[in-house]
């Protein structure tokens, strides 16, 4: 499998927006503001500020307790993270039921990957939806699928390893985007929907063309109006497929454009491009197009199933946002040169400040960690370096804080 490098992620996930909850006005049970030490005086120790939630308050001075009069007041907002939202287009197309290495199919590596993907444990805020190419066209006269031959029109079977009916196995593939803008298996929250997920892989078999175009834009259709209906959701369009296009429109150059149509648009939708099998290099001017840099490239020579899973994870958690919005305090814009990001380990532990850079481009390249502001001169967002995004989405423990009133720590 083609692995992404940093510059990759940091385009791909520094492109994909987190939404902050407001702490909201700090409270004593609930304080979310630093501490800064109090004035001694009159003989006695006057009490420290109360600490923050990730910034401790300091005691008083050295003439009246200890502590740094110095010490910042910052007032701290948590970063949630928006749910993430997966929906599978997948190739069923006859060569996928091309032989890998280990003996199993394309189709049997891809769909045992797939079920293993939803049945992970900890799919917290991940959901996932499938939908399948080539489809028959949906004119209504032949059923999408069937259980016996009594859901097929007159003199037609149904097929019971496929559950089609004849009608649509014989027909040709639709080259309507419209047939494909709907979920065979709706996108709904893991764990719950696993099942029916698996159900559906095991319902389908390999054996149309590869409707390439409308495919594609059927998907990402689909992923657009559900991001419309869910506007608090990451909406992430998967194309799988194993093969070049071969009906409908062909253009290389026509099918990219369709996907940065999408990766353009509002709501704006990033494809995700996964090939399995050799000379699939095109794929990756259709990931470029679609805003995730290129291609996830399985190398069918090797062990297929456990790349497809890798590739699954990589962007399930690459695509798990690190874009904040800046909170805006009740008494105006904040400084922006006062304004901090600190990471909290899932596993626990102190509070660690993330530096500022001047840009992406000034991202550390030896792992350290970053952010940087999406405009420095009007900015609105934090987007965290590549290599930190990794390490955060990776921890689903994390916490995260903007805490705003104190000098920028860069770096």
């Amino acid at each position: 499998m083609t692995k992404h490098g940093v510059g990759v992620t940091r385009g791909v996930i520094g492109s994909l927006g987190l939404v902050l909850a407001m702490a909201g006005a700090c409270s004593d049970d609930t304080s979310t503001s630093s501490g800064a030490g109090g004035q001694g005086g009159g003989g006695s120790d006057q009490a420290g500020g109360t600490g923050g939630t990730n910034v401790g308050g300091a005691g008083g001075d050295a003439a009246g307790g200890g502590g740094n009069p110095q010490e910042c007041v910052g007032t701290s907002y948590t970063g949630q993270l928006r749910p993430l939202d997966l929906f599978i287009m997948l190739d069923q197309s006859g060569s996928m039921d091309t032989t890998v290495e280990g003996g199993l199919t394309r189709w049997q590596a891809v769909t045992n990957a797939i079920t293993g993907f939803v049945e992970q444990p900890d799919p917290s805020g991940l959901s996932v939806g499938i939908q399948y190419f080539g489809l028959p066209p949906m004119d209504g006269s032949c059923p999408p699928s069937c259980a016996t031959s009594d859901d097929c029109p007159a003199g037609e079977s149904c097929d019971p390893i496929v559950l089609q009916c004849d009608c649509a196995i014989f027909a040709s593939d639709s080259c309507n985007y419209l047939d494909y803008a709907s979920a065979e298996v709706e996108i709904a929250p893991l764990p719950g929907v696993a099942s029916q997920i698996t159900d559906s892989l095991a319902a389908h078999q390999p054996y149309t063309g590869t409707p390439t175009a409308p495919a594609l834009q059927g998907g990402a259709e689909h992923c657009k109006e559900w991001a419309i209906q869910n506007p608090d959701h990451i909406v992430v369009h998967v194309f799988a497929t194993d093969g070049e296009p071969g009906e409908c429109d062909t253009d290389i150059n026509n099918i990219a454009a369709i996907a940065s149509e999408y990766a353009n648009g509002e709501p704006r939708i990033l494809t995700f491009v996964i090939g399995v099998g050799p000379g699939l290099q095109n794929l990756n001017q259709i990931a470029a197009a679609g805003g995730t840099g290129q291609a996830y490239l399985i190398d069918t020579n090797a062990d297929a199933e456990q790349q497809f899973i890798d590739a699954l994870n990589e962007i399930r958690f690459g695509a798990v946002a690190c874009q904040y919005a800046i909170p805006q305090p009740d008494q105006g814009p904040p400084d922006y040169d006062e304004v901090n990001v600190k990471y909290t380990p899932g596993a626990g532990g102190e509070a660690i400040d993330i530096p500022r850079v001047e840009s992406d481009a000034a991202c550390p390249t030896d792992g350290a960690d970053g952010w940087y502001y999406d405009d420095p001169v009007s900015p609105s967002q934090i987007v965290l370096c590549g290599d930190t995004c990794t390490k955060l989405s990776q921890d689903l423990g994390a916490k995260v804080d903007i805490v705003l009133g104190c000098t920028t720590i860069t770096r």
